[in-house]
């Protein structure tokens, strides 16, 4: 109950932020980009968790060998920064849940080691999150790590190594800024096809660029995310809408870099206010709900 509220005061929020300021302008008075605006804006913030494919690739993972408990992290420095999920899975008293208590059960669920010297998915060091990953990358045996083997990229590496039902990943911002915004389409659907045929989930994660960034294409960002959400819907797997997520948020919530994620120490994943201030945290909320969603309806058989 607690989390439909949260969900209806976001959608609330998001609606009453629409008309008070106008949608962010993009670079270019290019229609087909307002269009994709449009449609950014109305898909959900948790989309597409409940699908036949889900729960068909689960139950391949299961006969494969992966582990319900067991999830991944897939990205670039949004990901690999220690504030994004790590702090759950720490000793310690590190997050103060507030109205959102009903999560520790997914915080508990998760609390299992998936390998060896590592005592959960919230700190693993994913072979698969790597600073300046790309879509490409992570298909890509050259940006293969540790453990890895020959002619192995990260993605099928560390599905190899800790067999985890789900992976949540956030892609694109990297291809933004190598100006690879078409190619990445077909980088997306190599890595959604990759984990449906290790029965992985895939939950992906709209990126977020700021309309009037002058390094990175505001432009190619939301051509981005609209591929992304054409291939979610081919494939039936679930996106976390962040990009919707954030449109109430001081500076859509990006840091003073301009470029990541902001975060504050301390604020991590403090669910009392702070997920209204940070984007990193309000990631960390939602990705943790995505999590729950997964755990409840799926997981836990």
């Amino acid at each position: 109950m607690t989390r439909l509220i949260f969900l209806i005061g976001l959608f609330v929020t998001l609606i009453g932020a629409a008309a008070a300021q106008p949608t962010p302008t993009p670079l270019s008075s290019d229609p087909e980009i307002i269009a994709m605006i449009e449609r950014l804006a109305s898909v959900p913030v948790l989309y597409n968790f409940d699908t036949l494919a889900v729960r068909d690739t689960f139950q391949l993972g299961q006969r494969l060998g992966n582990r319900a408990n067991v999830f991944t992290k897939v990205g670039d420095s949004n990901t690999t920064n220690g504030d994004f999920l790590q702090p759950m899975g720490m000793k310690g008293n590190f997050c103060e849940l507030g109205p959102y208590a009903e999560l520790q059960a997914t915080i508990d669920f998760f609390s299992v080691s998936p390998i060896a010297g590592e005592a959960n998915s919230f700190v693993r060091q994913s072979v698969a999150a790597i600073e300046g990953l790309s879509s490409a990358a992570a298909l890509d045996p050259f940006w293969a790590g540790k453990g890895c083997e020959p002619k192995e990229g990260p993605l099928a590496c560390e599905y190899r190594l800790i067999k985890p039902s789900v992976a949540v990943m956030m892609l694109g911002l990297m291809d933004v800024r190598y100006q690879h915004a078409e190619a990445f389409r077909r980088n997306i659907e190599g890595v959604i096809q990759l984990s449906l045929e290790q029965g992985v989930i895939p939950v992906l994660t709209t990126i977020i660029v700021l309309p009037d960034q002058e390094r990175l294409s505001f432009a190619d960002s939301i051509h981005i995310n609209n591929h992304m959400l054409d291939m979610a819907e081919q494939y039936g797997v679930p996106v976390i809408n962040l990009w919707a997520a954030v449109q109430s948020l001081p500076d859509y919530g990006i840091g003073p870099d301009r470029t990541h994620l902001k975060a504050k120490i301390g604020e991590f994943c403090s669910f009392d206010g702070a997920e209204q201030e940070y984007g990193g945290t309000l990631r960390n909320l939602l990705t943790l709900q995505a999590l729950d969603e997964l755990r409840r309806t799926v997981l836990s058989g």
